[in-house]
């Protein structure tokens, strides 16, 4: 019945459709007598319903939540997170669930509409990124961070990410990510209180594993010959202020981006001035425009993965956020001659 709709008239229809079923479950309410324990949660033995909107969101929440918790992803697999929105039964996802986990940053802006209606329903809602020091687009280009071949002019196409300069992919800095576990770990003591104990314990392994990995890649960069790397879309700036890379995106800011030939020849002449050895593509990317400056550079391709979604591939291998953090590092190791 919502073909053709805009999200605008879905998400208002839905919110009707719920208002009408909480009215209806408080009259059947009356009509029979409550289970006392059903309302507990994890503490009577039922799990806490979790939304997380990105792969990585909910790999932590998982990894966080452990036996207590039912974990959705809400984009699918293989989804590109900058162009997708949600279905009606997506939304139903989102009002049934306990918590809900979302970036932020600009990168779900749907999710704004379905702010007010979610917590009038009780359910709590983390945004991931608030508070962190992130980055804008203007910012890594001003520090040189991200290096855009024709310049700052690139940037004016920001709006097409949804009229934000906020770059959004935080969780590929394993310290921004270990605050991210932090605060995850305490939305769900709020919804789940008797689970305090086992959320602080598996919340702080994993801020240990985060840190880690972040003493692999600083000790990995101290030994970088080069720093430039040619990726598919800006996804690294993060990435490039932790450890002193400089990314050159072929696709610009997001991944739907197509370059013009004189875009695509202008990264090529940079490459060989640069001596890149190698080009990154990304899994769940067309590695078409990639492909091109390899080949016209007569160098081959690697991936580098954000890590927003995974691949059938990466599906297959049943890899986490962990295997592809390292694939990335083991990645970069071989494009820049550690």
């Amino acid at each position: 019945m919502f073909s053709g709709k805009p999200l605008k008239f879905k998400i208002g229809v839905l919110i009707f459709l719920t208002a009408l079923g909480m009215l209806a479950g408080v009259f059947l309410g009356g009509c029979r007598q409550r289970n006392p324990g059903a309302a507990g949660g994890g503490a009577s033995g039922e799990r806490i319903p979790v939304v997380a909107t990105i792969y990585p969101l909910a790999d932590f929440a998982r990894l966080v939540g452990g036996e207590r918790v039912t974990v959705t992803q809400l984009l699918p697999q293989g989804a590109e997170p900058h162009e997708w929105e949600p279905s009606p039964k997506d939304i139903l996802k989102l009002y049934r669930a306990k918590l809900v986990i979302y970036n932020g940053a600009g990168l779900e802006p749907w999710v704004a509409r379905l702010l007010p209606s979610l917590r009038s329903k009780g359910v709590r809602v983390m945004e991931a990124t608030k508070g962190l020091p992130l980055l804008t687009f203007a910012e890594e280009e001003k520090e040189g961070w991200t290096i855009y071949v024709n310049g700052s002019g690139q940037l004016q196409e920001k709006d097409e990410m949804h009229h934000t300069p906020v770059d959004p992919h935080a969780w590929l800095d394993p310290l921004l990510a270990r605050e991210i576990v932090s605060r995850m770990a305490k939305e769900l003591i709020a919804v789940d209180p008797a689970g305090k104990v086992d959320y602080m314990r598996r919340a702080q392994a994993l801020q240990n594993r985060l840190a880690g990995l972040d003493r692999a890649y600083a000790a990995a960069a101290r030994n970088f010959r080069r720093k430039e790397i040619i990726v598919s879309h800006a996804a690294f700036g993060y990435l490039g202020r932790r450890y002193g890379l400089r990314q050159v995106p072929v696709l610009g800011l997001a991944p739907e981006q197509e370059p013009d030939a004189a875009t695509l020849a202008k990264i090529v002449d940079y490459g060989r001035k640069q001596g890149i050895r190698y080009v990154f593509t990304e899994p769940t990317v067309n590695p078409r425009a990639s492909e091109t400056v390899a080949r016209e550079l007569g160098v081959p391709v690697l991936p580098l993965t954000p890590i927003d979604s995974l691949s059938p591939q990466e599906r297959e291998r049943r890899s986490d956020y962990f295997d592809l953090m390292l694939q990335n590092l083991n990645n970069l190791k071989k494009a820049l001659g550690e």
